[in-house]
């Protein structure tokens, strides 16, 4: 009987103490139920400070690790656009060179039809050059171009001494001519051909007709 009253006392003191998983390491665990690695950890499959817990199913890191901001992406600057200044150009057989801004001054000079003007001055009336004075009737612009060659599609392909069908006509070549095209205004290319008797042609061409 004394037996029999041991063994059911030692039962109940048993069942009293805490049980911990037979393969937990040594170590008390906070209010939370479980505390930081400290000894042996690689045994137990952590890492020396890991924090951890003990019969929750879980484990937690005690370290932190704060996932760094990523960049703002690069902002590209834009490169500034370069200037273009148009060409201006003689839209006459010949042009005359006056020595002052008045149609009455001494003629000094003449200039031919696609001669490039380097403008030194301004005038309402004229535009003025390093050799004198040309009256602006007689100018014309265009804008340069990577040079390329354009083939004349229609029957005829006429060239006029500006970028329009009123203006003088210089002349015109057959279909399939090509053109060596330098500059456009508009609707039009500026550039040189041969017409029907292989003399050379310049002038401007429709972008309708030779393309």
């Amino acid at each position: 009987m004394k037996k029999l009253a041991f063994w059911i006392a030692l039962i109940l003191v048993v069942s009293f103490f805490p049980v911990q998983s037979l393969e937990a390491h040594p170590g008390r665990t906070d209010a939370n139920g479980g505390h930081t690695c400290r000894t042996n950890c690689e045994k137990w499959g952590l890492k020396y400070g890991e924090y951890h817990y003990h019969n929750k199913g879980s484990q937690s890191s005690g370290s932190t690790t704060k996932a760094a901001s990523p960049k703002p992406p690069a902002v590209k600057k834009e490169q500034p656009k370069p200037v273009v200044v148009p060409k201006i150009i003689v839209a006459v057989d010949q042009a005359n060179i006056f020595s002052a801004p008045f149609a009455d001054s001494a003629v000094t000079g003449t200039l031919w039809y696609g001669f490039e003007l380097v403008e030194s001055g301004n005038h309402p009336e004229f535009i003025s050059i390093q050799q004198g004075y040309v009256s602006k009737k007689v100018i014309t612009t265009y804008t340069a171009i990577t040079p390329k060659t354009v083939q004349i599609q229609a029957e005829k392909g006429y060239f006029f001494s500006t970028p329009s069908a009123q203006s003088t006509g210089r002349g015109s070549a057959a279909k399939g001519a090509l053109v060596q095209v330098v500059g456009e205004n508009g609707d039009w290319y500026y550039g040189s051909t041969q017409d029907a008797q292989g003399k050379v042609l310049v002038g401007f061409v429709s972008k309708s007709v030779a393309y």
